[in-house]
């Protein structure tokens, strides 16, 4: 599981760097500011295509030509914040291997907390 944090880590942050000189390279810094807290979205309201509110919006700026850095760093964030979740879905795994139930059960429920605050805030937003 250190193995899998470690990289995981490392690469979301050599892909939110790679995005930051893609924006660099692209004059991003001489743009305008994105404010963020005019930017936040409410249902039904419009975001500005540099805030990136879902997964096929951060693939659809992926897939754009030319790719928008923009993406690249909100892939980057989206990779560092699933690194713990898949650290506690190895840990499952290895706990249910080495027959320890009771850590097993324990890493279960921790998952789980993390699937409804992902859907609560789904929700929410």
């Amino acid at each position: 599981m250190a193995h899998l944090l470690f990289w995981g880590g490392t690469l979301s942050i050599l892909i939110i760097l790679s995005g930051l000189v893609l924006y660099a390279a692209h004059g991003g810094f001489n743009d305008r500011a994105i404010e963020l807290h005019r930017a936040a979205s409410w249902a039904g309201q419009v975001h500005p295509r540099e805030v990136f509110v879902s997964i096929a919006e951060v693939a659809r700026g992926l897939e754009a030509r030319p790719m928008r850095p923009t993406a690249v760093i909100a892939l980057g964030l989206t990779l560092l914040l699933m690194t713990p979740v898949a650290g506690v879905v190895v840990a499952i795994a290895g706990f249910l291997a080495d027959g320890d139930y009771r850590y097993a059960v324990i890493a279960t429920i921790v998952f789980a907390l993390l699937v409804v605050g992902t859907v609560m805030a789904r929700r929410a937003g």
